[in-house]
């Protein structure tokens, strides 16, 4: 994976420090990769698919196929890191499981129903958070 990332920053003609800046993490992190020290991270090669949409990720990650996605099979951004709100049918998980399998908090034993919500916390990537109560 390191020679893919390597086979990039070549490609793109991007200095590890210039790399790190357009992909957003820290200088530092892409240099322990670039060494060996550390693995990437999921979200690093998320980070480098979202910046790059263009690279293949079965390629980024696998080492299979082509570098570049053809221009047929080019995805977008959005394609690849769909936005919170941002659906299609395709991204709609319809529930097919068999009735025997699902529960509801009636049927788990020493459980109570659930009355309600109570709070919403949503978490955002700068580390902040918002707490929403119903009441």
């Amino acid at each position: 994976m390191i020679n893919r990332i390597q086979l990039i920053l070549k490609t793109k003609n991007l200095s590890p420090t210039r790399f790190a800046d357009a992909i957003q993490v820290q200088r530092s992190g892409i240099s322990h990769i670039l060494s060996g020290r550390n693995k990437p991270s999921l979200d690093f090669m998320m980070k480098i698919l979202s910046t790059y949409p263009e690279i293949n990720p079965d390629w980024l990650l696998f080492g299979k196929g082509e570098m570049f996605l053809s221009s047929k099979k080019k995805k977008t951004k959005d394609e690849i890191i769909p936005e919170v709100g941002k659906t299609d049918s395709s991204q709609i998980v319809k529930d097919e499981d068999p009735p025997e399998y699902k529960t509801t908090p009636k049927q788990i034993k020493g459980k109570k129903e659930k009355s309600g919500i109570e709070k919403i916390i949503v978490f955002y990537n700068d580390n902040s958070f918002e707490e929403y109560s119903p009441r």
